[in-house]
């Protein structure tokens, strides 16, 4: 029953995390965000463009994460209706539902990091500072 829980619980922070910056959710938020983040950065129309651009080059990325974040929740809210109506708990499936969410968890902070490390490439010295400090405040 912990594990579940537990299990639970982290599938809910995970699908927060991705339905806030899902992809219907940037479509509708992402340009007031980055116009933002033009003007709070001070970046020139280059940057401003070169770091959309790297942005819309991960959105399919993006909804081949969130689509996989789906599937495991499909996946742990199953295994949990079993153990609610049958009173069985299937621990090799638990087992393969964590080792996956493992996994699309690190693909998840890859892709991220690999974002931030993109974007602030494009700035220099004193942009990229205040920006990652604006990110970590973001994800923590």
């Amino acid at each position: 029953m912990v594990i579940v829980i537990g299990v639970v619980a982290g599938v809910s922070a995970h699908l927060g995390y991705f339905n806030t910056y899902s992809a219907e959710m940037r479509a509708t938020s992402g340009l007031n965000e980055m116009e933002w983040l033009r003007s709070e950065l001070d970046l020139t129309e280059e940057q401003f463009a070169r770091i959309t651009r790297l942005h819309d080059d991960r959105e399919s990325e993006i909804r081949t994460l969130s689509r996989k974040v789906r599937d495991l929740e499909l996946m742990l809210a199953e295994l949990e209706a079993e153990r609610v109506t049958e009173g069985y708990v299937d621990y090799l499936e638990i087992r393969n539902y964590m080792e996956a969410k493992r996994k699309l968890d690190e693909a998840c902070s890859k892709s991220t990091n690999d974002l931030i490390a993109s974007v602030g490439d494009v700035m220099d010295l004193e942009q990229r500072r205040r920006y990652l400090t604006i990110v970590q405040g973001s994800l923590n």
